[in-house]
């Protein structure tokens, strides 16, 4: 089977106040080390199964801000996989961006190192929520670099949205959509703004410094992006993510369908579907033991999980159910050879409360189970 490689990079200008994922603000990064690192690591895990031979159908560049890297560092290193490996004809192959980090030249040199897709980090082009959210761009910038984007020739551009941010309004949300649908963007990632331990969101909200937006408002909000999107043209394919016809996010979409992906760099999680029910493991998440390690061994791993049967069902469920889709008890009975509603009985309950439909034997979140999703998700663990 074809399978996924991401790759994370770790370093920013600023780290958000609300960012929990592995990034560091830095005033500089050592990126020609950093690729060496990434280079040793795809070499040892390349020729080893269940990588070896077969096809890479996605490529993510995460992080942190990859935007930070030149063009220069990505031609290196997917010229080195295109060598390594056997990369598909029609391979999605994402770079995540940073207005605060881009030119017209930077961005023309990522397309012309064979980047095809380029997901922009704007989350609002409201001056206030980027300045509560920490972000260094402002609003010009973003419409910079998407109009930047599109002369440099990416076809398939996203962009992030945060909403139910402290101080937003629905009028400011309706505003940042229009402007987000006048750049005639091929996907929309829509995320409300969580609290995460560690964060200082986290620490402010528990000290009383930063008040979250009142509930009702959170939920008019998401069905705001639902009514606008859709009215748009977007088709609403799962929790966070809108797409014109054919632009759907391939990689994110090989996760939720329990592909084999490989993750490269500092903190990068990796997960086979080669074994019974799956493996996982994850990186050295500090960027200096990570190059340590993996220049020194090729590899940087610190956990590796198993996962058994029952997590693997439980994954299997919600996974799907997060696509809007949702999943078919009789694939989930072909995969674990058990009877759906004897797994989960309490199937039963959440169609009565109109939180699942059924629909020609599929499963799927109705209208009310989307705004509940992590409550239904739960019950299946």
């Amino acid at each position: 089977m074809p399978y996924s490689l991401y790759i994370h990079l770790p370093y920013c200008l600023v780290k958000c106040p609300y960012c929990d994922f592995n990034a560091y603000a830095a005033k500089s990064w050592p990126e020609e080390q950093y690729m060496d690192a990434l280079a040793a690591e795809l070499r040892h895990y390349i020729s080893q199964p269940p990588w070896a031979e077969q096809s890479i159908a996605t490529i993510y560049f995460g992080g942190g801000t990859p935007s930070l890297f030149a063009p220069r560092s990505f031609a290196r290193f997917l010229t080195l996989v295109s060598n390594l490996a056997s990369i598909a004809e029609d391979a999605e192959i994402t770079l995540e961006a940073d207005p605060a980090t881009v030119t017209p030249e930077k961005l023309s040199g990522y397309r012309a190192v064979g980047i095809n897709r380029l997901s922009v980090g704007v989350q609002s082009f409201q001056p206030q929520l980027l300045k509560t959210l920490g972000r260094i761009h402002t609003p010009e910038d973003a419409h910079d670099t998407l109009t930047w984007a599109r002369a440099a020739g990416f076809a398939n551009l996203s962009m992030d949205v945060i909403f139910a941010v402290p101080g937003q309004t629905p009028a400011m949300l309706a505003d940042d959509l229009t402007l987000a649908h006048g750049h005639a963007l091929e996907h929309l990632s829509t995320y409300s703004l969580t609290y995460e331990e560690h964060t200082p969101f986290f620490a402010m909200k528990k000290k009383g410094t930063l008040r979250p937006v009142e509930e009702d408002d959170e939920v008019a909000m998401y069905l705001l992006i639902q009514e606008r999107c859709v009215a748009a043209g977007y088709r609403h394919y799962e929790i966070s993510s809108f797409a014109r016809p054919g632009f759907s996010a391939r990689h994110n979409a090989n996760y939720w369908n329990g592909t084999s992906y490989l993750g490269l760099g500092a903190g990068a999680h990796s997960f086979s579907a080669a074994s019974a029910w799956g493996t996982r493991w994850s990186n050295e998440r500090l960027p200096r033991r990570y190059m340590e390690k993996a220049l020194t061994h090729g590899t940087a791993t610190t956990t590796v999980e198993t996962l058994t049967r029952e997590q693997a069902m439980s994954e299997f469920v919600f996974l799907n159910l997060r696509q809007l889709h949702g999943l078919t008890p009789a694939a989930f009975t072909a995969r674990f050879g058990v009877d759906f509603d004897e797994q989960f009985p309490h199937v039963t309950d959440l169609l009565t409360e109109g939180l699942l439909t059924s629909t020609s034997g599929r499963l799927t979140l109705s209208p009310q189970g989307l705004l509940l999703a992590d409550t239904i998700f739960a019950s299946f663990v």
